[in-house]
């Protein structure tokens, strides 16, 4: 089942072409789309209120998109996916915007199984990624994407999916045509060691068969727009690719993601291991890794300590192990820097 009642291009509406003097954008929403789509997810401020706040052009009550802008199309990704993604899918679902496609998903479950289920977004307002950043998402210059997907395997096991995961985004920018994409342990994917996308993993229930929302964020046409509000270095698809992009990028990614849960499902991390490795942008570096304990300066916790070492590759569980001067340490979840060369 899809959901027509918000979904972009089921409720569109083609207007005349209108230019302005600031931008030559040509392309105009109803704004009682986009109302109707801010009521449906939640979003509590009106729907041209809403988009004039995330940078969005609004004039005489319309929302005036730039020519570039590709539209996420429910009936183009469907039509374009591979016969056995298609046939796991249950709903799929475009919102025009949406708080966190991971936080709704999540809602959902506490209902329902939601094992087929495919929530995606224009725009999130609250995006999250790992240890609660905010993801910033641009109106449709980017992906915001969340799966829920069933496992059947261990709960201790579930913490390696977000490689396997990483693998198939990879394997999907690679068979669109970005060049040069490694995997950053444990949910990063880099262009040039700059973030392109990242991977947010939350469990939904722990009972056979283990639930999951696979939250995934790529950039796609926003880095021009974001780079001075964030604190990292990022990348984007448009570097490499132009033209429109993102509904085939989209339905590249369910394609590999599904098929790579399954064989994870069938197999574990062991067939993922040897390409993770491989493609690993730390590999052999020298880094910092402060092991996840809760701590932190957003949580008013103390931090963990950190350690320093050699980084040797991902074990048979996937967690990550580096050479340290007290021997070799393994870690199943933390953050990752490379350390400065200069440094004592």
């Amino acid at each position: 089942m899809d959901r027509a009642g918000d979904s972009l291009d089921v409720c569109r509406s083609e207007l005349p072409t209108g230019t302005s003097g600031d931008g030559g954008l040509d392309r105009v929403f109803d704004d009682l789309v986009l109302r109707r789509s801010s009521d449906l997810t939640g979003v509590p401020v009106p729907g041209m209120a809403a988009l004039a706040a995330l940078g969005v052009q609004v004039k005489d009550n319309r929302a005036l998109l730039e020519p570039d802008i590709e539209l996420l199309s429910v009936r183009a990704i469907r039509d374009g996916l591979a016969p056995a993604t298609a046939s796991w899918l249950r709903d799929l679902d475009v919102r025009a915007y949406i708080g966190s496609t991971n936080t709704s998903l999540l809602t959902e479950a506490t209902g329902r199984r939601i094992n087929g289920r495919v929530l995606a977004a224009e725009v999130q307002t609250a995006g999250r990624g790992r240890r609660g950043r905010n993801w910033l998402s641009p109106f449709a210059r980017n992906l915001a994407v969340s799966i829920g997907v069933a496992v059947e395997r261990p709960v201790p096991e579930i913490g390696a999916l977000s490689l396997v995961v990483g693998i198939a985004v990879r394997r999907a920018l690679v068979q669109h045509g970005v060049a040069g994409v490694a995997l950053k342990w444990p949910n990063d994917i880099l262009l040039d060691g700059r973030k392109l996308a990242g991977i947010l993993i939350e469990l939904v229930r722990s009972v056979a068969p283990v639930e999951v929302v696979i939250g995934i964020g790529v950039n796609v046409g926003c880095a021009a727009r974001v780079a001075e509000r964030i604190d990292q270095s990022i990348a984007d698809v448009a570097e490499q690719i132009d033209g429109p992009t993102r509904n085939a990028l989209l339905t590249r990614i369910l394609d590999h993601v599904v098929a790579a849960c399954r064989e994870f499902d069938d197999a574990g991390f062991d067939p993922f291991r040897d390409e993770w490795n491989a493609v690993h942008y730390y590999r052999g570096a020298r880094v910092v890794v402060t092991p996840t304990d809760g701590g932190g300066p957003d949580t008013g916790k103390k931090p963990a300590a950190s350690f320093t070492g050699k980084v040797l590759d991902v074990g048979p569980d996937g967690a990550l192990r580096i050479e340290t001067a007290y021997g070799v340490r393994s870690f199943t979840g933390g953050e990752v820097t490379m350390r400065d060369a200069a440094a004592t």
